[in-house]
């Protein structure tokens, strides 16, 4: 009795690669007559071959932006940009009150920026606290400055 040579291979689809080797002629017939895309080992590396070929990957520096640092939200940090647009936008004074260009002051912005961050709300603080921490500002600057100066009190 002869029997055939078998030839062995070291691939866990040896179902496909036996069907490329003994019986591909008639594999391809019933691809082609049920509409299915062949899956023998050779058809699916040209196909991998010709979409490499014809593909490459895009870059995606055209979409990305330069985003500026976020600032993270904290009670201290609202409450300390609120004091400095108060102060800087001289809200605390009543001669001079411009909301439209106070809307557009940095300082206002800052404020904003800061309580869009909050996750729990945003603890406004009242007008005593905001006065109380702009007379701890101007005692503090105030500090600095005779320091700055070497001037005695």
């Amino acid at each position: 009795m002869y029997r055939k040579p078998v030839r062995i291979v070291s691939e866990a689809t040896t179902l496909r690669w036996h069907l490329e080797a003994t019986h591909r002629a008639e594999y391809l017939k019933w691809a082609a007559e049920n509409d299915f895309t062949s899956m023998l080992p050779r058809d699916t590396k040209q196909r991998r071959e010709d979409s490499a070929a014809l593909s490459t990957q895009s870059s995606l520096n055209a979409h990305l932006v330069q985003r500026v640092p976020m600032v993270r939200y904290s009670d201290a940090g609202f409450h300390d940009a609120a004091v400095q647009w108060v102060i800087e936008t001289d809200q605390a004074s009543h001669l001079s009150f411009e909301p439209v260009h106070a809307l557009q002051h940095p300082a206002f912005e800052k404020m904003i920026s800061i309580a869009s961050k909050a996750t729990n709300g945003v603890d406004i603080p009242t007008w005593k606290q905001t006065r109380q921490k702009i007379i701890d500002l101007f005692k503090t600057n105030l500090r600095n400055l005779r320091k700055h100066l070497q001037v005695l009190p």
